[in-house]
């Protein structure tokens, strides 16, 4: 789950991207008399500075959705529904125009809510899980394997993309919905659950 969040977090960002510079590869951008060919870097105008930067106030709304999950349900159930939230937001990728930059952009705002909601429920679920004696290394190994998938992210969102663009998707969706049945398989609930000292 830990390497799946933060795949999922890095991609998201990665992969607007992406989709950003896909769209214009299809004609090829003149600056200055000279033709950049579709290998090399693209240049974001500023409607897509801007797309990236309403997609990055889908964060701010993760905590605070995180905040009304945590009042209501246990963490297991919002484990859950954050990563089929995500899943389903990848999938919607695949159904969506490419062209409709918008379309693009309400997607990306809304996994990326998710998405962060669930990071921050991942420290804390792995916090209340572990005992005091451990509690810190477990953090850190659990973090540790979060940095495989930032890791794995770039490699699927801005190479693998260029080849195949179902299929890097399919990626985000599958591990996601994967993650979500790994959180309905956690054996323990820590809502109301007293911290432990010792095992």
């Amino acid at each position: 789950m830990w390497m799946t969040v933060a795949m999922s977090y890095y991609g998201l960002i990665l992969i607007n991207t992406s989709l950003m510079t896909l769209i214009k590869d299809d004609k090829p951008l003149t600056i200055e008399s000279s033709t950049i060919k579709t290998t090399q870097c693209k240049v974001l105008t500023t409607d897509d500075y801007q797309s990236l930067i309403f997609t990055t106030f889908g964060e701010m709304f993760g905590i605070p959705l995180l905040l009304f999950f945590l009042s209501r349900f246990g963490r297991r159930t919002i484990c859950m529904i954050n990563f089929s939230s995500a899943s389903i937001c990848f999938a919607l990728f695949l159904l969506v125009p490419r062209h409709e930059p918008w379309m693009i952009n309400v997607i990306t705002f809304t996994a990326r809510m998710f998405i962060n909601s669930q990071f921050s429920l991942m420290y804390l679920y792995t916090m209340e899980v572990y005992p005091t004696v451990i509690r810190a290394i477990a953090v850190g190994c659990a973090s540790s394997m979060a940095r495989i998938g930032a890791m794995v992210s770039p490699f699927l969102s801005q190479v693998l993309i260029k080849q195949t663009f179902y299929g890097t998707i399919g990626i985000y969706v599958i591990t996601a919905a994967i993650a979500a049945f790994c959180a309905y398989l956690l054996p323990i609930e820590t809502r109301g659950r007293e911290l432990k000292v010792s095992f």
